[in-house]
This record gives structure tokens, sequence and C-alpha cells, in this order.
């Protein structure tokens, strides 16, 4: 069977009140998370497809658009017609919602969003580029396997959520859950899950064991308390993944992108490893063969 992989990136930019150079930081921030998003794709050599639901002033949907489309990425159609207001994270399950009802019920979504950007803060770029690293490198042969499980993330709930709302889920689940408008920013943190359920981390697939220890900071475990996702650990790491330039400077990647496809049949000595995995020709982006 074949199951078809996509990303959902929400990008909240600004509501039709937001200061002109305010949006312009903010695209450039979102820029910045979708060339990140591309790279891990491109070097993944798999076929996943983008589709970016946002929130910006109506006078910026050119800009938005060419930013989005500059990474072949797709801009979510009811984003466009939909009122510029900040509804925290209600357009990204929307989106998700609408692409899982058109999928098979097994096809896969990741969900991710644009952390840091109301505050453009650089902690929480990184924050973004761990998760996301980990959510786009990972072996997912179990998640695809276990009827069971229908959800990943790096720090599952006992609830069945992921905090920080990155996480994979399968498209029938998705599709199954009731996204509603809400003034209640933490319903849309916790809506894959079910504050009722104090064993809803069965259905989870955890990626914490996707870090090195030293990374983490805590042992790997089925399910996390909050303090637990925010160790002195945890924020180094993410402080050092905002300095990078591009996930090739990321061993993890390296490594879990490695374990993840077969060796070339030749090897030049010359080349290192991410070379291989992330071959650009100029004037074209495509994955090594």
């Amino acid at each position: 069977m074949s199951i078809s992989r996509s990303v959902v990136y929400f990008a909240y930019l600004g509501d039709e009140d937001t200061d002109d150079g305010v949006v312009r930081q903010r695209i450039a921030y979102m820029d910045r998370q979708l060339r990140w998003l591309s790279d891990l794709i491109i070097a993944s050599g798999d076929p996943i497809e983008v589709l970016v639901p946002y929130v910006a002033p109506r006078a910026w949907d050119g800009e938005v658009h060419a930013a989005i489309a500059r990474h072949g990425f797709r801009v979510d159609p009811a984003s466009i017609e939909s009122d510029r207001l900040n509804r925290f994270e209600y357009p990204g399950f929307r989106a998700m919602k609408t692409l899982a009802q058109r999928s098979a019920p097994e096809d896969l979504i990741y969900y991710c969003h644009s952390k840091g950007i109301v505050q453009l803060a650089e902690s929480k770029m990184g924050l973004f580029r761990l998760h996301t690293e980990v959510g786009l490198t990972a072996n997912l042969e179990m998640l695809t396997a276990t009827p069971h499980l229908t959800r990943a993330g790096l720090f599952p709930s006992k609830f069945g959520w992921c905090f920080y709302n990155f996480f994979w889920i399968k498209a029938g689940y998705m599709a199954g859950l009731t996204v509603e408008e809400s003034a209640d920013r933490y319903q849309f943190e916790a809506l894959i899950g079910d504050p009722a359920d104090r064993e809803g981390y069965r259905g989870v697939l955890s990626l914490a064991d996707r870090l090195p220890a030293e990374d983490r900071g805590l042992e790997a475990r089925p399910w996390y308390r909050p303090a637990e996702t925010s160790s002195p650990a945890l924020f180094a790491t993410y402080d050092r993944y905002a300095r990078m330039a591009s996930p090739a400077e990321s061993e993890n990647a390296r490594k879990a992108l490695a374990d993840r496809r077969p060796p070339p049949p030749e090897v030049a000595p010359a080349r290192g490893l991410w070379a291989r995995l992330f071959a650009i020709t100029p004037g074209r982006r495509t994955p090594t063969p």
C-alpha cells in the first residue's frame, strides 16, 4: 500500500491592522522557516507536498504568495477568502482537516506552525527547526504499520497531544476530529488528544528517542510532563539550531537521513555525507537519486 505524506505549515503574519514594517519582518521570518522545511524535504528524497494556510493583511497577499511559491509550496485556497483575523491556529487545523478528508485514511500529514513569529524570537526559531527536523527525518515505519498508533511527535503528553503542536497524524484520525473556531488558544494544542483520557499517549509514537541524550536532557519515554519539555539542555539545543544556516549543519539530520536511505552505488571520497544526500545543481533543487 502506497502511503502519501504531506506537510501543513500555518503562518500567522498579522491581521488587517498590523503595521507594514511588522508584516515585512514576519514574512522574512516565515521565509526562513519555509527554507528549512524545503531543505529537509529535498534532502529526504520523499515526494512531500507542502500546503501553507496563513493569516495576513489582504494587501500583502502578493508578497505572501510569492514567498510560498518560491519554495515550491502551495497556498491554502481557503486562506485567501477568509477574514484576516487572529484565530490562533484554527486556519491551520481547518486546512489540515480539509486535506485529511480528501486523503486515504492511512496517509500521513505533518503539522507545524510559525513558532516565534510574533516576537521574532530566535530561540523559538531553533525550537521550530529542531522539531521539524526530528519529524521530517524520522523513520515512521512503526506508525504506518501499527493500527492503534495514529499520531507521532517529539514530546507526546499523557493525554495524546504533542507539546508545542508539531506532529504527524494519520488522515483518517484527523478527518474524524471536530475543528471549530475558539477564543482559547490551548484548544488547538489539545485538539488531537483527549483531556479526559489519561492513557491517550498510547495512540502516539514518541519521537524523543531520535535525539541523542545530550540534546534531550531527559529520558526517552512514551509521554512527558510540561516541565520536562523545557529543560536547560533543550534550550541550549534550540539556541544551537537557531544559529544554523541550514540542516546541513546538523549531525542529527545527517545521521537520520543516512539511516533511512540506501548507500549510493559509488561514493566519492572527496564528498561528505550531506553533499551526497543533498546534491544541488545550479538553478535546480533536486534530491540525490
